[in-house]
């Protein structure tokens, strides 16, 4: 899991940042050159770990105040009380799902200066959408493709039905 979380998170973005997991999941990008005392004066009560040194089991140390952070490098915020403790595999889990959304949020990015309709028009070149209708097969192949059309076609129809079960009172049919 840590080499997950290492491999998604440190990815050098676009610009001169640095990405911090906060106390609540969020991931928040930070303008460099920043120092960890910085990080620590916006989350009170918390300190900052490198997040990719981190390991499950591994005891927390924080970074110190005045250490600049890197470009392109993760960092994660811990409450205080938990300092020198190890890394509990709830924890890294948060990391890591941290790590999977800020993967998914910027690799769905779309670029700004095309408008909707041409992002759209250009996916959709990309893409064509296949129809069985549409290909051409030989003899073999038209067989099973009658068949997949056959058992497509017969699980959309078949809907079970939902009656209402009417029973019998247990003490009136025994006396």
């Amino acid at each position: 899991m840590g080499n997950y979380m290492s491999c998604t998170l440190a990815k050098a973005p676009a610009g001169r940042c640095a990405r911090v997991i906060l106390p609540d999941g969020g991931v928040r990008q930070v303008a460099l050159p920043a120092t960890a005392a910085e990080l620590m004066m916006d989350a009170p009560g918390h300190f900052l770990v490198d997040a990719r040194a981190v390991a499950v089991g591994a005891r927390l140390a924080a970074l110190p105040a005045d250490e600049e952070l890197e470009l392109g490098g993760a960092y994660a915020t811990f409450p205080m009380k938990r300092l020198g403790t190890p890394l509990a595999a709830a924890d890294a889990a948060r990391l890591a799902a941290a790590a999977t959304r800020e993967a998914r949020r910027s690799s769905a990015k779309v670029s700004d200066d095309a408008p909707p309709a041409e992002v759209a028009a250009a996916a959709e070149e990309k893409a064509p959408r296949l129809r069985l209708e549409d290909m051409e097969v030989d003899d073999a192949a038209a067989a099973e493709v009658g068949a997949l059309k056959h058992r497509l076609g017969n699980a959309r129809a078949r809907r079970p039905t939902l009656e209402t079960i009417q029973e019998e009172n247990y003490l009136s049919s025994r006396a």
